[in-house]
């Protein structure tokens, strides 16, 4: 992933109402208002709000719940993926949460539930 902001933004869950809400105002040119839209009931940051936005519209969607997020960031940062899975094969869901945060830019929430889809067993 390219840094902390852009990893932060295109991690954090935003239901798909929320999304397409954001994608209308930014087309009726009001990105303040698509930016709210965006972080009303999320845990995205203010400062990663924009930068949410740009990924949104370049990208089409961004993730709508922690499963998403963990298979998008198995995707984009496979280096740190197979980190945290190391660490979680040890079972430190704590020391996990801290490096996905480090690296990424990520909120203790969205680090957390991240790490906890990391966790589970697969099916």
């Amino acid at each position: 992933m390219a840094d902390a902001a852009a990893s932060a933004a295109t991690l954090t869950p935003i239901p798909a109402r929320a999304q397409g809400l954001a994608l209308a105002l930014h087309a009726a040119g009001d990105d303040t208002k698509a930016v709210r839209a965006l972080r009303d009931g999320t845990f995205l940051s203010l400062a990663h709000g924009p930068t949410a936005l740009a990924a949104l519209v370049r990208e089409g969607s961004l993730p709508t719940t922690p499963a998403e997020a963990a298979a998008r960031l198995a995707q984009d940062d496979v280096a740190l993926h197979a980190e945290l899975c190391r660490v979680l094969e040890t079972g430190d869901r704590d020391e996990a949460t801290r490096r996905l945060r480090k690296a990424t830019g990520l909120d203790l929430a969205n680090a957390y539930l991240l790490v906890e889809q990391l966790a589970e067993p697969e099916d």
